[in-house]
């Protein structure tokens, strides 16, 4: 279906202190997607086996002169063909010509509507990847170097060039995809601020607070205010109204989608993927709560109202004196979560040092001493404190912690609302850390920040298809705005059609349908597709969509494991896809009329 060309070997081209080894991040891009590919050494080019309809350049690749014959000769004769970071020596294949190496810059918002495009409605921060002039490809979007302009005049740069050759199709991203992604999630090294032994994560945010943030319309009228407001002389308050407001790094993984799913539509095909969530829902939320202190009173009004209002949450606790055994099963009873809150230098342990691994194991054990509980799935860090780049994630894996979300605050710091694998991205090949991230938006509105950012930041994961993650406090539990700040954050999450879940659950959900895999069976029928999918973990009301053809209709009915299922059309990413919803465990077959279109 897709093959996938990487050389991890290669380190990425141009100066400057970006990962030297993104490409292989292709992989959890697409895997989380739910996208089936397969990897490809780029010597597949000049092999004898055939490729697949399309293939993805994941880096600007040096190729040798029979390779890139052998990609010129792909596309020449029907294939499609996604270049990433420049053009691997093959300009003329993209039709453009390449003028220099871009360290960062920002895509611009297109002045016409394009179906691999149309996400892109701001400004977009990027790094990494090649300037580009579009000759006989159409350009699509262009990007603004923050260093001086190649051109005389100051224009931008072509940064996503499509072009036709042949029976053949290429879409040209210039900049680097991949690195952008991959830099703005893991950011740059957290460097404690001295006395401090540690510094909140947005320090570790490589975003820029202010070109990368929005300015939120706050409104007088049925709206809460939150306590840090300054009061003006004629009686107004001012408010902090400027946040990330959009998720920059799911921007980019949107245009690599959109360019797969036009290319396949325009060319008739089809693609199976599965989709992010159960039921064919289209984003999720999810509410924790950091104990700071674990006083009884407070925590118990906050579990009354959450029983309330039927929303299971996640508990991040540290392990000192306060809940007791009766709370904690009160919690577990309610299918809410205990996670842990680790604080530095908690631990009484002499020998321990201030955030250190030593400290966290402590105190994870003696969490789950005091919960009880075999193992704990997930962690936020008190004050949100973070050292270094990944080597908390380190600490999280070697004790089990399988979701980790302190990273976050201020909106979307780190450019996603959707769980990722971090990756060692030093080093060839890279290393996938065994660690699920989910950023968090920020904390307690009405008292950090105006109850006005809720409803943008909802609306933005909504519509990337992401996990809408708010953080309250118990402490403020019984503040009338704070409790009347989450029965409008539930109501509201809800009108959208989410979901609330725990991190465990969610946590749960993408590490099962990661395990998935789909596969053409190649029936030799022609009126119909046929693909084999084998899900190791039961998944109920799991989601299947499948690409529909530019222009045609989806099937009235497909059949799984030989009996009919409805089928739904819904559209994703500004694409049409035919929906199917069923439960899965184990192998099963799905066979989808063909629509041509």
């Amino acid at each position: 279906m897709i093959g996938v060309i990487v050389n991890p070997e290669q380190p990425r081209k141009g100066t400057g202190e970006l990962p030297s080894y993104a490409a292989p991040y292709i992989s959890e891009i697409l895997r989380h997607a739910g996208i089936p590919f397969t990897l490809l050494p780029q010597e597949a080019l000049a092999g004898d086996s055939p490729l697949p309809r399309l293939l993805i350049f994941a880096q600007d690749l040096e190729l040798s002169s029979d390779q890139k014959a052998g990609a010129a000769g792909f596309v020449h004769s029907g294939g499609l063909l996604i270049g990433n970071a420049g053009t691997s020596g093959m300009d003329d294949l993209f039709g453009v010509q390449t003028v220099r190496l871009l360290e960062e810059g920002y895509l611009q918002p297109p002045s016409a509507s394009h179906p691999v495009t149309g996400g892109l409605r701001r400004e977009t921060h990027v790094f990494g990847g090649a300037l580009v002039s579009a000759a006989s490809g159409a350009s699509l979007a262009q990007v603004a170097p923050t260093q001086p302009s190649p051109h005389a005049d100051g224009a931008a740069s072509d940064a996503v060039v499509t072009h036709a050759t042949g029976r053949g199709r290429t879409i040209l991203f210039a900049i680097d995809l991949i690195t952008s992604v991959l830099h703005i999630h893991q950011g740059k090294p957290v460097v404690p601020i001295p006395p401090r032994e540690s510094s909140g994560t947005p320090a570790g945010s490589i975003l820029d607070p202010d070109r990368d943030g929005d300015l939120v319309e706050i409104h007088d009228i049925d709206d809460l205010y939150y306590s840090g407001g300054i009061p003006l002389q004629d009686g107004r308050t001012y408010y902090n109204q400027r946040i990330i407001l959009s998720p920059m790094a799911d921007t980019l993984k949107e245009l690599l989608l959109r360019a797969i799913f036009h290319l396949l539509s325009t060319a008739g095909e089809s693609l199976p993927l599965l989709w992010y969530w159960p039921e064919g829902k289209t984003s999720m939320a999810h509410m924790s709560h950091d104990s700071d202190g674990n006083r009884p009173l407070l925590g118990w009004s906050l579990f009354d109202l959450l029983q309330e209002l039927n929303v299971p949450s996640t508990w991040c606790t540290m392990p000192v004196a306060g809940y007791d055994r009766a709370f904690y099963n009160a919690l577990i009873d309610s299918t809410s979560e205990i996670a842990l809150h680790y604080a530095t230098g908690n631990a009484p342990v002499r020998e321990a040092p201030r955030w250190s691994q030593m400290d966290f194991d402590w105190q994870y054990d003696t969490l789950a001493y005091e919960t009880g509980l075999s193992n704990i799935v997930s962690n936020k860090n008190h004050g949100i404190a973070w050292q270094g780049r990944l080597e908390f994630y380190y600490w999280c894996q070697n004790k089990g912690i399988q979701l980790e979300h302190s990273r976050g605050d201020r909106g979307f710091t780190f450019g996603t609302s959707h769980p990722w694998l971090p990756m060692e991205d030093d080093r060839p090949h890279g290393d996938f850390l065994d660690v699920l991230a989910l950023p968090f938006l920020t904390q307690d509105f009405t008292v950090v920040c105006p109850h006005g950012f809720m409803r943008p930041l909802v609306d933005q994961s909504h519509a990337t298809y992401g996990v809408a993650h708010v953080l309250y406090h118990p402490s403020h539990v019984e503040d009338p705005e704070c409790e009347r700040s989450i029965r409008e954050t539930v109501a509201y999450a809800r009108s959208l059609g989410m979901e609330w879940w725990t991190s465990e659950e969610i946590n749960n959900w993408e590490r099962s349908r990661r395990r998935v895999s789909i596969s053409a069976t190649g029936n030799g029928a022609t009126d119909e597709s046929a693909y084999c999918i084998q899900s190791p973990d039961k998944l109920s009301e799991a989601t299947m969509l499948y690409l529909l053809p530019a222009g045609g209709a989806a099937p009235s009915a497909s059949t799984l494991d030989g009996k009919a299922i409805d089928v739904s059309t819904v559209e994703r990413y500004g694409h049409r896809f035919a929906q199917v919803t069923a439960d899965l465990d184990g192998e099963h077959e799905l066979r989808v009329p063909s629509v041509s279109g």
